[in-house]
């Protein structure tokens, strides 16, 4: 395992459709190419089961593919090549072009050994059976890990007790707005769900999510000063909060900037910019939001 959350941890912003998972390329006679950018759930999945290492293994190369220096070293590989002229192309069975950018067909490598695979020279060396070997044995702890951790979710999160808001008067006040009852009473039921949801967190998921908050989507290097987890817990914290739509991982794709936690809205719908407004009220009450996030206090809003 490594220290550096933000060498650890890159993943691929969801996008809508109209960004890099719809592009198409084309060569110079027009046509489409068969060479296609990875979807975004399997950017991140290859992401997530790298280990921020290099997956060639033989020897073992440890190449980190995000350098100390927040640099970007590595390559989408594929297995079967995409296009016609390159390596390994004849393997595949010409129905599905997107079978080509599957989990399945891509690897995760330095540049050298993404060369290394794909040159005229030396492509010849390595199998299609071969390369899927190597990223088998490669990411086969990661998996174990993450699966290990979700086996036990249930236990971590039985004992959580959740104090709710009853008649939010503090927030209502330090918010400036005239509600009537039923708008009242709206909102306090909206922000019972909410923090029902929250209390479905391990503690650590809730710590992450209340320095997010905090923070306003801190940069991943941020996170890991602030909280101690090793890589594989993070991993799986990252998929609670998305789980119940609160945070979710970011990177920029051209590598521009840290890898960083962003906030999501779905476990607040309903109420626009909540986490913000957490956010501005603790720091204007003196309240600290670990109380609140992490505690389950939501009673600290009445």
């Amino acid at each position: 395992m490594r220290s550096q959350l933000s060498q650890r941890w890159v993943a691929w912003r969801q996008l809508d459709g109209t960004g890099m998972g719809a592009t198409v390329a084309r060569r110079k006679d027009g046509t489409e190419k068969n060479r296609r950018t990875p979807l975004p759930d399997v950017a991140r999945q290859l992401f997530v089961f790298s280990g921020n290492e290099c997956a060639w293994s033989d020897p073992n190369c440890t190449t980190r593919l995000v350098t100390a220096e927040n640099g970007w070293v590595g390559e989408i590989a594929h297995i079967i090549g995409a296009e016609p002229t390159s390596a390994r192309h004849e393997a595949w069975d010409g129905k599905d072009v997107d079978d080509l950018r599957h989990f399945s067909n891509l690897m995760l490598l330095c540049k050298v050994h993404a060369r290394n695979i794909d040159d005229k020279p030396s492509r010849g060396e390595f199998t299609v059976e071969y390369l899927r070997a190597v990223k088998e044995r490669h990411e086969a702890p990661y998996r174990f890990g993450l699966e290990q951790l979700e086996s036990e979710f249930k236990d971590a999160v039985a004992g959580n007790i959740v104090t709710p808001a009853t008649t939010m008067r503090r927030y209502f006040r330090w918010e400036g707005v005239d509600l009537d009852p039923a708008e009242e009473a709206e909102v306090i039921a909206l922000v019972g769900k909410l923090a029902d949801r929250v209390g479905t967190l391990t503690r650590q998921a809730r710590q992450v999510l209340a320095l997010v908050v905090k923070e306003d989507e801190p940069n991943c290097q941020l996170i890991e000063r602030r909280l101690t987890a090793d890589s594989t817990t993070l991993i799986s914290i990252c998929e609670e909060l998305a789980g119940i739509e609160a945070a979710e991982l970011y990177v920029d794709e051209w590598g521009e900037d840290l890898p960083r936690v962003v906030l999501r809205g779905g476990a607040v719908s309903g109420i626009p910019e909540m986490w913000g407004q957490l956010r501005m009220f603790a720091t204007s009450e003196g309240i600290d939001l670990n109380d609140i996030i992490v505690n389950l206090d939501f009673s600290l809003l009445d």
